[in-house]
Parts: structure tokens; C-alpha cells; sequence
């Protein structure tokens, strides 16, 4: 899964960025990478603490999804996402033999995006930029009066794009192995 994702951010993101030259380029590109930044962790605490209305603002109408790995899902349009983050229905890919586990007995359900190692490059015009970092999601909650949690990981490539002098996402591609998480899934037992 991480060589597909490396293969695809080379084929989408420069592999250098534009030298600026005047101190306004340069200082347009840090505030750029640094709204970057920001708009990945609005991301991963809007999800994490199911502020919609936060994915309203930074999502393209236009918006797709592409998750691969143990899921095989493409949405695409802000308000399809969005009610697939508020309903998730994370479609397993062919072969993984994990059933879902039914989150509504978990009781005080709580998710983490950890996101690191973030790669931001922004196109030579200013109007496009694509990101490329790993995370990690915990989830932790209570089952029959006992305490769970499950971790899985994945690579994220974000690409984003500037419109009236805002950035919005316009596509994620997600490969993962969300279907291991054992809050998500449980083994099938051999028949």
C-alpha cells in the first residue's frame, strides 16, 4: 500500500517547488503550507469529534474519496462524505474476511487521528497543493463493562485546491488497513 501511495504522490505533486523570488512569494508560500497544515488537523478533530459543519468549510463541492487497502469505497460530493463520515459504511475489499462489529454497543466510543510525517508541496501557480502524510486512528470505549481499543494506520494524499484565496480539499485518497482495527472488525471463524 505505501509504494501506491508514493507512486501516486510523485505522479500528482511536484517533485521540487517553484523557487520564489520576491519576499512576498516566499512569505505566500509559508502562510500556503502553513494553512495546509491546519486544514489536515481541522480535518482530523472535526472527524474525530463529529463537527460536520467544520467539513462544510473545507471541503470542495466537488470533493472525492478514494479509500483502498482493506476498504474499497469512492464518494464523491461534500454532502455524500460528510454523510459518510456521520454514517460510515467502510466497504471491505474482496478477500478481507473481517465482519464489522456493531459500534453501538460500544459505549463512550472515543476516536483519535494521529497524523504525522506531513509532506506538503504547492503547484508553481499558487492554486493547487497536495499533501502527503501517515496516520494512525485509536479507538477506545467501553464493551459488557470492559474497556476496548483497536489502532490501525494508513497514508493519506490530500489535494487541495485555492479558490477566491481559499483553500479547500478536493480529493482524498486514503489507502489503510482500517478493516484490521479490531473496533471496526472481527476474524471470521473458520466454519
Amino acid at each position: 500500500m505505501l509504494a501506491d501511495a508514493y507512486r501516486k504522490w510523485r505522479e500528482l505533486a511536484p517533485r521540487h517547488e517553484r523557487h520564489r523570488q520576491t519576499l512576498e512569494d516566499k512569505l505566500q508560500l509559508v502562510i500556503d503550507k502553513q494553512r495546509i497544515v491546519e486544514m489536515i488537523n481541522e480535518y482530523a478533530f472535526a472527524c474525530d469529534s463529529r463537527q460536520w459543519d467544520v467539513l462544510e468549510e473545507l471541503y470542495d463541492e466537488d470533493i472525492e474519496r478514494v479509500m483502498s487497502g482493506t476498504l474499497n469505497e469512492t464518494v464523491r460530493g461534500r454532502a455524500k462524505l460528510i454523510d459518510l463520515h456521520a454514517n460510515p459504511a467502510l466497504p471491505r475489499a474482496e478477500g478481507v474476511e473481517i465482519d464489522k462489529r456493531d459500534l453501538t454497543k460500544i459505549k463512550g466510543l472515543e476516536i483519535r487521528h494521529l497524523v504525522a510525517t506531513q509532506m506538503v508541496r504547492i503547484a508553481n501557480d499558487n492554486q493547487k497543493a497536495w499533501a502527503l502524510c501517515h496516520y494512525q486512528m485509536a479507538l477506545v470505549g467501553q464493551e459488557n463493562d470492559a474497556w476496548e481499543h483497536g489502532l490501525h494506520e494508513g497514508t493519506y494524499l490530500f489535494s487541495f485546491a485555492k479558490t477566491d484565496g481559499t483553500w479547500r480539499f478536493t480529493q482524498h485518497l486514503i489507502w489503510t488497513n482500517n478493516a484490521a482495527n479490531p473496533m471496526f472488525g472481527v476474524r471470521k471463524k473458520p466454519a
